[in-house]
C-alpha cells in the first residue's frame, strides 16, 4: 500500500458494510461524517424510539454495533481504525484510519457482515460446541464486555420470565404499541422491520419471547427452542458501557455467522428498569449490569434462508466533514497534504 490516506470510495464501502449492523427496530440511528483519514460517528436523535428506548440505551448499543462493523470492514480493506470513544459531547467516536496489515481473520469476519441475519425462529435442538462457546465469549471479552452463558435452568427461567413480563408491560402501553406498529410490518420502506423478516407466531411463555412485530410472515418451527441463551453484561452502565456493549454484540454476531451459527439480539427485557433488575440480581448475581441478550444456535433444519432487511441509502447517512476553514477558502500551505 502506497497511500497513507483512504480515498472516498474506500470510506463509502466501509460505511456501507457498517450500516448492515443490527439496530433496534432496524431504526438505523446513526450519522457518519468523513474527511481525509478521519471518520466520525454520531447518534441520530430523531431516530430514538421514545417509548421502547426512553433512556437511549438501545440507541447507543445500535451505534456501537455499527462502529464495530466499520472497524471490521476497514481492517479487511487494509486500514486499521484508531478509535477515540466519546471524545466530546454529542460525538460517539472519532476514528482515524491508518494503513494496516490485513489478516485472513479480518477478511473472514468482514465476509460475515452481508451473511448475518437476525433469526427470530426457534433454533434446532443441537448443543453448541464447547470450543465455539469459548470463541464467542472471547470475541466479547476483547471488546471489554462479558458474554454470560445462561446454563442453569433456574436462571433460564428468570430470563424468560423477565422477557415475558417486559412484553406484557409493553402490550399494556398504548404509546409503545403504536410506535412498534409504525416501525414494523412495512414492505417497501428503507428502515424498520418488514413483514417478510418477522416471525408469524410468537414463542410460548416458557421460552425466551421474541418481540411481536406487526404483520409477520415467517412461519416459526414446531417444537422447543434449542437456542443457547446469553447475556452481554458490563461492570457499569455508563454511555461508554453501552457503546462497548454494541461493539461486543457485533463481534459476537459476526463470529457466530463465521461459525455458521444462527443468532439474534434481544433487548426488550432490558428496556424496563424492573425486568432489567430481575436479570441483574437473579441471573448475574448483582455483580454485572445486563445490557442485552443474544440467542445463538443452529438454524432450523430445512428452514428457508432469511432475506436481508433494508437499509437507508448511503447518501442519507454519510456526508463530508465540514472544513474548519470554511467552504471555498484556501487551506494554509503548511497544512496541505496532511
Amino acid at each position: 500500500m502506497t497511500s497513507t490516506m483512504p480515498d472516498a470510495y474506500t470510506v463509502r464501502a466501509a460505511v456501507a458494510l457498517a450500516v448492515r449492523a443490527p439496530s433496534v427496530h432496524n431504526s438505523q440511528p446513526w450519522q457518519w461524517r468523513f474527511g481525509g483519514r478521519t471518520v466520525e460517528l454520531r447518534a441520530d436523535p430523531g431516530r430514538r424510539l421514545r417509548h421502547a428506548d426512553p433512556d437511549g440505551r438501545d440507541l447507543l448499543v445500535s451505534c456501537g454495533c455499527a462502529l464495530h462493523h466499520f472497524t471490521v470492514a476497514a481492517a479487511a480493506m487494509g486500514w486499521a481504525a484508531r478509535i477515540h470513544r466519546l471524545p466530546e459531547p454529542g460525538l460517539l467516536a472519532r476514528i482515524d484510519l491508518v494503513p494496516g496489515d490485513t489478516s485472513d481473520d479480518d477478511i473472514a469476519l468482514a465476509a460475515a457482515i452481508p451473511r448475518r441475519r437476525s433469526d427470530r425462529r426457534r433454533f434446532a435442538e443441537r448443543p453448541l460446541l464447547v470450543r465455539d462457546e469459548v470463541v464467542l465469549q472471547k470475541s466479547a471479552s476483547e471488546q471489554g464486555v462479558t458474554l454470560h452463558v445462561v446454563q442453569e435452568a433456574p436462571h433460564r427461567t428468570v430470563l424468560t420470565t423477565a422477557a415475558a413480563e417486559a412484553a406484557g408491560l409493553h402490550r399494556a402501553d398504548q404509546d409503545y404499541e403504536l410506535e412498534l406498529a409504525a416501525w414494523s410490518g412495512r414492505d417497501h420502506a428503507p428502515d424498520g422491520v418488514p413483514a417478510r423478516n418477522a416471525v408469524l407466531a410468537a414463542a410460548p411463555r416458557r421460552e425466551l419471547r421474541i418481540r411481536e412485530f406487526a404483520g409477520g410472515r415467517i412461519p416459526d418451527t414446531a417444537g422447543p427452542d434449542g437456542a443457547v441463551l446469553t447475556v452481554l453484561a458490563t461492570a457499569g452502565d455508563t454511555e461508554l458501557d453501552r457503546l462497548r456493549t454494541g461493539e461486543a454484540a457485533s463481534a459476537v454476531l459476526l463470529t457466530a455467522t463465521r461459525l455458521n451459527l444462527a443468532s439474534c439480539v434481544y433487548t426488550e427485557p432490558f428496556e424496563l428498569t424492573s425486568t432489567r433488575g430481575l436479570v441483574r440480581d437473579c441471573v448475574l448475581g448483582g455483580r454485572l449490569e445486563p445490557q442485552l441478550a443474544v440467542r445463538v444456535g443452529y438454524a432450523p433444519q430445512d428452514a428457508a434462508p432469511l432475506p436481508a432487511t433494508p437499509r437507508r441509502p448511503i447518501g442519507e447517512v454519510l456526508r463530508p466533514l465540514p472544513h474548519p476553514y470554511g467552504v471555498g477558502l484556501p487551506i494554509p500551505e503548511q497544512l496541505r497534504g496532511r
